[in-house]
């Protein structure tokens, strides 16, 4: 099972949906989780995610409740560090979290979905981002993403516009949602190079804009 990246570096755009060598694998496909559990907020709401809720549930509860969950097969785990990785019921590897060693406790979710929602739903629903987050390279190039920042819901998205040369507009599909522990998300932003949102705008214009946020140093030993 391939290791989920912790929440400081979940931002790295297209990082955690690459594969290892070869073409990456297509951001948009019907054979991910066919899930609008962010919009209806059923079985419950952001950021918890069928009935786990990152930075609150431990792992071995949320390990137990996945693996009763119709909607998922192939449930891989360890404990050390704690990590899981799920397939949808009727199609792909869909899902992955981790949790914190020291408490036990959920402290990520990576949910890959169907592109069924849209982001003018999502903003519908919780209001702008605040931040968005662009890669240094395209993801291929017959797909661009943006990782879009909803500091209060604890929530990144996914949204893939079209290719390099598209424009985000609000049917663009959500592709992948995120569920950070509330306790780190302030460590995600304080870790990432982020952007503002801007609207819905060419991709091209937030790649070469300037960001808002770059990543805080880290001290050396000594220092």
């Amino acid at each position: 099972m391939k290791r989920l990246l912790l929440p400081a570096v979940l931002i790295a755009v297209g990082l955690l949906l690459a594969a290892c060598g070869g073409p990456p694998p297509p951001l948009r496909s019907d054979k991910y989780l066919n899930d609008r559990s962010l919009l209806t907020g059923s079985p419950c709401a952001a950021p918890c995610f069928q009935n786990v809720t990152v930075g609150e549930t431990t792992f071995t509860t949320a390990l137990e409740s996945i693996k009763a969950n119709p909607l998922f097969k192939d449930v891989q785990s360890q404990d050390n560090p704690p990590q899981a990785g799920w397939a949808a019921a009727n199609g792909d590897p869909c899902c992955q979290m981790t949790a914190n060693a020291q408490t036990g406790k959920v402290d990520a979710m990576l949910i890959r979905v169907a592109p069924t929602m849209r982001i003018g739903e999502v903003i519908a629903k919780f209001g702008e981002p605040q931040y968005v987050s662009v890669g240094t390279q395209d993801y291929s190039a017959e797909e661009a993403v943006l990782a879009v920042l909803f500091p209060k819901q604890n929530v990144i998205l996914y949204v893939v516009p079209g290719n390099p040369a598209s424009d985000l507009d609000e049917n663009d599909p959500v592709v992948a949602v995120i569920y950070v522990d509330p306790a780190n998300f302030n460590t995600v932003v304080e870790s990432a190079t982020l952007w503002g949102w801007q609207g819905y705008r060419a991709y091209s214009d937030y790649k070469t804009a300037t960001p808002i946020v770059t990543p805080r140093p880290t001290s050396t030993p000594g220092q």
